[in-house]
């Protein structure tokens, strides 16, 4: 169901190149909206464009998106099988075990009982013991290096020839998760390898923070300055880049899944004859896939949402549960629903509707068919206002107070690490009594975003065009 749209320029050179870098293929579709939408754009202006992905899982990318896609860091499926790619298919780290003759075996003995012997000894000479717990970790780290240093090998062969790198939006500018070597690493690395290879580096409208580490805000700090342009997504953002110093320049340009056009449109219909249809857009807040695991708080989160679920099936309302990460939001749903009372009720199975998604399209049809929408994740509230759907927001980060606050929506977002039932229901309420207000406001303000948005690919694109 995504749209095509008019040429606006054919080039009568050479065809651009152009590679899409993103942390995404991991099933996450509001992501994913990211990627579509910056392939859309370039065929807009280039139909003749060479373009191919550097993600984490080329291999979704590929079959998702149908690009040629290349993994952005070590241990990932490059391509999919038989793929006229296939000969970048990334090396196993993983050497087979040789068979042991009897021979090998008593030598093995023997070298065990000798190494049994220098543990001891160690063991008895504490500055001993700390220099080989020195030298064994450096022993650990000096294949790694190696294998790293082929991969950027491999990596510069693959970016060659490129002429334009995007590294497109979503959160990758921050090192709250995993430290300094995860996302600034690869960012850093993107950026170099590119930059060597001749091509022009652009950041487009990423989200950005926390930065607090010495290592990863001077990974991203030079990073940032190898870019040809760049722009933020939101205000808070903008801020985080602030504090690397010298990028007081750059600009605050909407999140890019703004500019994916799409056919679906909401079906009208008279709302007095059928049930309020809410979405409910979650995710495991505090649980096992999250950077902050407590389970008694995913437990408490999950039981509020069961509670404000109820309160709209007692009220005669129709809930679905809308997953926009494949891998982890279904689960959550599903405990939801089992915490609900109005599970046991004959209407239940009326009243709770679980849609399956597999693609982008599946995930705008089914936002498409909602009146109103509780999201929590922040391209569950994006793809919502994009539908021109009312939306009340359960914030855990300040990207989505910024973008309903954009959209002068600030007093229908709740924190996510403190609301209650009571507040939620309450709000609600209020977004629902200024519904036709509130979408025909949306529609009004879409065309501003899209338009910064198309401002930006040119300004962008004019930097290769010619």
């Amino acid at each position: 169901m995504l749209a095509g749209g008019s040429l606006r320029s054919v080039s009568l050179s050479h065809p651009k190149r152009v590679g899409i870098m993103g942390h995404v293929g991991n099933e996450n579709l509001g992501d994913e909206s990211i990627i579509a939408a910056v392939i859309q754009n370039i065929r807009d202006r280039w139909p003749d464009a060479e373009i191919c992905g550097f993600t984490i899982m080329p291999v979704d990318t590929q079959k998702r998106h149908g690009i040629p896609s290349f993994p952005i860091r070590r241990g990932s499926v490059s391509v999919l099988p038989g793929s006229p790619t296939a000969d970048f298919v990334a090396t196993s780290d993983v050497t087979a075990a040789e068979p042991t003759s009897g021979s090998a075996s008593g030598a093995q003995a023997t070298n065990s009982l000798l190494t049994q012997r220098v543990k001891e000894i160690v063991k008895a000479i504490p500055i001993l013991s700390t220099l080989m717990r020195g030298v064994m970790a450096a022993l650990e780290v000096i294949p790694m290096i190696g294998k790293e240093f082929g991969f950027l090998v491999e990596s510069r062969q693959r970016i060659k020839g490129l002429d334009l790198l995007l590294i497109a939006g979503s959160h990758q500018l921050n090192d709250f998760v995993d430290g300094p070597w995860a996302f600034p690493y690869t960012v850093l690395k993107w950026t170099l390898l590119a930059r060597n290879a001749g091509a022009k580096v652009v950041f487009l409208s990423l989200g950005a923070g926390p930065i607090e580490t010495w290592l990863g805000r001077r990974f991203l700090r030079y990073a940032l300055q190898q870019a040809s342009y760049r722009s933020y997504r939101d205000v808070t953002s903008k801020r985080w880049v602030d504090t690397l110093q010298g990028f007081d320049a750059d600009q605050i340009v909407p999140d890019l899944a703004f500019s994916l056009r799409f056919s679906i449109r909401s079906p009208e219909s008279d709302r007095s004859s059928r049930p309020l249809v809410v979405g409910i857009n979650l995710l495991p807040f505090y649980g096992d896939y999250w950077f902050e695991s407590d389970a008694e708080k995913y437990q408490a989160y999950v039981a509020k949402l069961a509670g404000f679920a109820d309160w709209l099936v007692e009220r005669g309302g129709e809930v679905r549960f809308i997953p926009t990460q494949l891998k982890v939001d279904p689960e959550v749903a599903t405990d939801v629903i089992n915490q609900m009372k109005t599970k046991s009720k004959t209407e239940y199975a009326k009243l709770i509707v679980e849609p399956t998604f597999q693609s982008l399209d599946d995930l705008l049809s089914a936002l498409s068919e909602l009146d109103i929408v509780v999201a929590t994740r922040y391209h569950g509230i994006l793809l919502s206002l994009a539908l021109q759907k009312p939306v009340l927001a359960i914030a855990y980060h300040d990207k989505s107070r910024d973008l309903m606050k954009w959209f002068g929506l600030g007093n229908y977002v709740i924190e996510g690490k403190t609301f209650r039932v009571e507040e939620l229901t309450d709000r609600f309420a209020a977004l629902e009594k200024h519904s036709a207000s509130i979408t025909s406001s949306l529609r009004e303000q879409m065309p501003k975003f899209k338009s910064s948005l198309q401002i930006q690919y040119d300004t962008v694109f004019n930097l290769i065009d010619g």
